[in-house]
């Protein structure tokens, strides 16, 4: 394997503030919405490809999403040399404390919400599935998945429920 390099500033910052937030690399990686090997490839700077450990940078959007998942400031990007993706957070800061934004959801109860909570769970499914699947198994992950868009979430089922005689 090559020498791995050394991990970007941006990386370093990120991961300082996954240790001060207290939370770990997969709950970190969940709130970004990436998975937590492509975050660990992220912050480090690499990822191995034919044993080769080949450099990366994050774009500036999931950068973005990582820093707020983690409490990092566009400040801070700004300070490890990230300017557009400082940018990128400013501009989804704003949006979230705008209730008229498109997706934002300040009560973490509307739309956007329900979206992200049936994507978590069809992604839960997808990640035990794997490659080459039977058919048997195939229609067994598709009615899982299927289970799972279809099921009403906590609100819709709170909003649908006869009220107490």
């Amino acid at each position: 394997m090559t020498e791995r390099p050394e991990a970007p500033p941006e990386g370093k910052l990120l991961k300082r503030a996954l240790a001060a937030a207290r939370i770990s690399q997969r709950e970190a990686a969940r709130r970004s919405g990436i998975s937590e090997t492509r975050w660990r490839q992220l912050v480090s700077g690499y990822q191995v490809v034919s044993r080769n450990k080949v450099p990366v940078r994050s774009p500036d959007e999931t950068l973005a999403r990582m820093a707020r998942a983690v409490g990092v400031t566009a400040e801070d990007l700004e300070e490890a040399g990230r300017g557009k993706a400082a940018a990128v957070l400013r501009d989804a800061e704003t949006d979230a404390d705008d209730p008229a934004a498109p997706g934002a959801d300040t009560a973490g109860t509307g739309p956007q919400s329900r979206v992200d909570e049936r994507w978590q769970l069809v992604h839960a499914v997808l990640r035990q599935a794997r490659a080459g699947l039977t058919t048997p198994e195939y229609d067994t992950l598709a009615g899982r998945i299927t289970a799972y868009v279809a099921r009403p979430t906590a609100e819709e089922t709170a909003e649908t429920a006869e009220p107490a005689p």
